[in-house]
């Protein structure tokens, strides 16, 4: 029962992210095929183009605040791609959507290769985010500047 409710979780974190980036003016199309796209991201006036891959987690609470577990394939975080691949690490917490963190993939791959966050396990990047009030450690690096930062996808004023 529990991996059935991890897909319905999967595809609400993708549905909730798709609806920002709706709510912004962005445009948003699902890929028919997944091949590690969960969304495409378009600006109608100019044609900018993102990949969004999105990971969507249940908030622990803790002490500090609450944590999140991720699994992000290796092979998907160190392949290079035009445009890049941006993660969208959907947070649910107490019944609602706590945060969105946005991540762009070389930043990731750079944490990973440089300050070695998170754990491997069947070829894959296992992190776990702690979430404490305004801030967000992973493996003691602090990746604050990621949350809710939506600065590459600013709001579309029609």
């Amino acid at each position: 029962m529990a991996k059935r409710a991890n897909l319905y979780l999967a595809k609400a974190g993708q549905a909730a992210a798709m609806a920002e980036f709706l709510a912004r003016g962005w445009n948003v199309a699902v890929p028919e095929v997944d091949v590690g796209d969960d969304l495409f991201i378009v600006r109608d006036d100019n044609g900018e183009f993102s990949r969004i891959q999105v990971k969507t987690a249940s908030g622990q609470q803790r002490n500090y605040g609450y944590s999140a577990l991720f699994r992000v394939p290796l092979e998907q975080l160190q392949n290079i791609f035009t445009p890049e691949l941006i993660y969208v690490f959907a947070v649910r917490y107490l019944q609602q959507w706590a945060s969105f963190t946005l991540i762009p993939r070389p930043a990731l791959d750079e944490c990973y290769q440089l300050h070695e966050i998170g754990n491997l396990a069947d070829n894959a990047l296992i992190l776990t985010f702690q979430y404490k009030k305004t801030s967000l450690i992973c493996s003691g690096q602090d990746l604050s500047t990621y949350i809710n930062n939506w600065s590459q996808f600013p709001v579309i004023e029609n």
